[in-house]
């Protein structure tokens, strides 16, 4: 009986494993990732251009209308800083986005701004075209309150 029940724990145990399923993508860029290095492109390098190359060739013709970055990011965005972290929330990340050519992701920007701490956050829409993540749409903080 105990031999039996090792084996069963054993075969349970093996098949746990901490890799990822298959994407119908590249996984070397994840969706997190592209979304990660779009925003710092725009609040850190300040590089338009940089942050065109992670969108869709629709959001990318829109920051192409801005001056600059930071003109982007006020405008379009409405988010400042003057310096800022960028991490990704994936407490409610789904498997399923590994299947599909469609993710959402969460993104926290913690930073300052006129000396004043700053935190927000931000729903990315993601699509995956021709085997590269792009950002397609940018969905505002839904914990923000209105007139701060």
């Amino acid at each position: 009986m105990r031999a039996l029940f090792l084996f069963f724990s054993l075969f349970l145990l093996s098949a746990c494993n901490d890799s990822a399923p298959s994407s119908t993508t590249d996984s070397a860029e994840v969706p997190e990732q592209i979304a990660v290095k779009f925003f710092e492109a725009l609040l850190v390098n300040n590089d338009l251009k940089a942050a065109q190359t992670y969108a869709v060739p629709s959001l990318g013709r829109v920051l192409q209308s801005f001056s600059s970055a930071k003109a982007a990011s006020r405008t379009l965005l409405n988010i400042k800083f003057d310096e800022v972290t960028i991490t990704i929330e994936d407490t409610n990340k789904s498997v399923r986005e590994f299947y599909t050519d469609k993710a959402d992701v969460m993104l926290i920007f913690t930073g300052t701004y006129d000396g004043g701490k700053r935190v927000d956050m931000r729903m990315v829409k993601m699509v995956a075209e021709k085997g590269k993540w792009l950002i397609s749409e940018i969905k505002p903080d839904p914990f923000a309150r209105a007139g701060t």
